[in-house]
């Protein structure tokens, strides 16, 4: 067994086995891997017997190993390795797992069970396009608001742009509660350094020549559309809305979902994510070896 810190030059070999996986779930995605490797202390675990996986540290920081293949009924291999992995006990359990792969773990041999913090809120994509109905209706009412600024007009990020992208993520972290330590900001400035290596999508909105925000992601599979940041200068009312509603209409319009990721148990997160009606809370089940004694 061979374990190597995650770099970029894993990202042609995971790319292609995520490919294959097709999962929703936003940990299955290699900009996200890499652009958070330091966070979650990735390494890529390699067998001799070809199988490869990523050892990682939650949030609460439990040490987790995640499978780049589908551990189905029938691919007992899959399975068994990873049994073996986690009796040496480096980790403490399997994570990421989908709530579709929980019937593959013997409930005599595991316990599967989720934090909410870890779950990823997904939203109907037409959804966001128009913020239809009574419980939508402030958010459209903000939308509404910032499509009445003069001069507004969006640009594909490119290296034309990536300095005014970085003038807004300095503004968005001079507002942002959370300390430049334990925000995403240095995670996203790196994301607009590298993004065409990663093969990000995403664009910025102007009012006139003042640049008011910016959303990056990328597809995790033919359903589902990720967001991996969306940053905007809040002078500008009803920035987001538009940021979201745009990249609904423009830049994801053929896919069933957009992942807008988990909220890592912030309350103020949380609440902002649950206040555009979630269609889908998928859970991130943690699946690991029950001691027996």
């Amino acid at each position: 067994m061979e374990r190597t810190p995650l770099t970029l030059e894993h990202g042609k070999k995971i790319n292609a086995q995520l490919d294959v996986m097709g999962m929703h779930l936003s940990e299955f995605s290699f900009p996200n891997l890499y652009l958070f490797r330091d966070t979650h202390q990735y390494e890529v675990i390699s067998i001799d017997d070809g199988n490869t996986f990523i050892s990682g540290l939650t949030y609460d920081k439990k040490r987790f190993i995640m499978p780049l293949t589908k551990p189905a009924a029938g691919k007992k291999c899959c399975i068994e390795v990873l049994t073996s992995l986690l009796a040496s006990g480096d980790w403490d359990f399997i994570f990421p797992v989908p709530e579709e792969w929980v019937d593959c773990f013997n409930t005599e041999k595991y316990h599967c069970s989720y934090n909410q913090d870890d779950s990823d809120y997904l939203y109907l994509t037409e959804k966001l396009q128009t913020y239809p109905g009574k419980a939508m209706h402030k958010k459209k009412n903000l939308l509404n608001q910032f499509l009445r600024y003069d001069n507004i007009r969006t640009v594909p990020i490119s290296g034309d742009v990536i300095g005014e992208a970085r003038e807004v993520l300095a503004i968005w972290q001079e507002t942002s509660p959370q300390e430049m330590s334990t925000s995403d900001y240095h995670q996203c400035h790196e994301a607009l350094d590298l993004y065409h290596e990663l093969k990000l999508t995403g664009f910025i909105v102007f009012i006139g020549s003042r640049p008011a925000g910016f959303l990056i992601g990328e597809p995790l599979n033919s359903e589902t559309f990720t967001i991996h940041f969306a940053k905007a200068d809040i002078s500008f009312k009803g920035v987001y809305q538009f940021l979201f509603s745009h990249a609904a209409r423009h830049y994801c319009p053929e896919y069933l979902y957009m992942n807008q990721e988990q909220d890592m148990g912030n309350e103020g997160l949380r609440k902002t994510k649950i206040s555009y009606r979630p269609d889908l809370i998928a859970h991130k089940y943690r699946a690991a070896l029950i001691d027996n004694g």
